[in-house]
This record gives C-alpha cells, structure tokens and sequence, in this order.
C-alpha cells in the first residue's frame, strides 16, 4: 500500500519544487545602501563613474533556462554594475560621483574618470537544482590628462540548491560583489600610486 502512493507522491514534490524555481524575469537586486559612517577619505580624489556601455552580443536576454526560453530583466544592467562600482568605490575612501554620459563628467572637472563596457551577463539554468552566472567588464581608469588604466574582469559561479523565486537574484547579486571588490581595490591602489 505505502509503494503505491509512493510514486505519485514524488512526482507531486517534484512539480512543487519545479514551480518553486526561478521565473522568467529576474530582477537584479541593488547593492546594499552605503552605510551613513562611510566618508570620503581627508584629501581623497574625486572619481567619477560614467554608465558603461552594453557591448553583450544579445542585448535581448540575461541568459536561458534549460527549456531553452530566456531569462529576461526589466532592469537597467549596465547601470546595475556601474552603480555597484561607484557604491564600492565609496566605501573605499573616495569621493565619488555618477553620471549617465562622459559629457555630464567632463564638466564635474573629476580627477579620475571610469569607463567601461559590459561584455558579458549571462545566467544559465542548468537543471532544475543547478544555476551559473558568468558576468565579465572591461574599465578604463582616466586622469585629465590620459588613460592609466585599462582591464578586464571576470567572475563566473554556479550554485546547487533546493529551487526557489530567489535563487537567480541571489546567485547573480553575488557573482557581482564578486567582480565588483577586486575591481574597486585595483582602482584605488592605482590613483594612490599616482598620488
């Protein structure tokens, strides 16, 4: 008797945990909120962050689940790392500003000026307890005279897991913190050997 509500039984937590998973639209979580006591360091430059541009080949999709549709944002994402860069900076000592264009920088008369594209953003659903992130920048560090700086990053994770609503938001939140942290410690160790 236990075997023959065994099977049904299974198959329904699987549907559960299947409708549990991630949807379609992902939402791209923002970084915590700077923290009130993080303060410019005493004679810190200023640096302004432009919003990167989105050099990703499919510009239409954050990635593919595996019954091959697509993950989609209604979010902004490069603005979404660009932000996250300027956040990190902040909360390394400098002052920092962000802008939407270079021009809007330009008459800011900043002392350093970052600059990018976003390469690559992509979330795969692997199975239904497996997802990975692949997340890839390429920034240009400027003074007022040239550039001093130019690099790439990337960062790639996978997660295993029970599905959940939240598992992708989570999963791409960290893969960003995870490129984001080296790339503000790069920057500032470069305009402090400057100084």
């Amino acid at each position: 008797m236990k075997n023959r509500f065994a099977l049904p039984l299974s198959l329904l937590f699987i549907l559960l945990l299947t409708a549990c998973g991630p949807s379609n639209n992902v939402r791209l979580q923002p970084p915590p909120p700077l923290d009130a006591t993080v303060l410019p360091a005493p004679n810190a430059p200023s640096v302004s962050i432009v919003t990167f541009a989105d050099s990703r080949p499919d510009r239409t999709s954050l990635g593919v689940r595996r019954d091959n549709s697509a993950f989609v944002t209604s979010d902004n994402m490069v603005e979404w790392v660009s932000r996250a860069l300027a956040d990190e900076l902040a909360r390394n000592g400098m002052q920092v500003s962000y802008a939407a264009t270079f021009k809007q920088v330009r008459n800011g008369n900043p002392d350093y000026i970052v600059t990018g594209d976003l390469n690559t953003l992509w979330l795969k659903e692997t199975s239904a307890t497996e997802l990975s992130t692949e997340l890839r920048i390429t920034y240009n560090l400027v003074n007022r005279q040239k550039r001093i700086l130019k690099d790439s990053f990337n960062s790639t994770q996978s997660r295993t897991g029970l599905p959940t609503s939240s598992a992708a938001e989570t999963l791409l939140m960290d893969t960003m913190r995870d490129l984001i942290k080296p790339v503000a410690r790069k920057i500032v160790q470069t305009i402090e050997g400057k100084k």
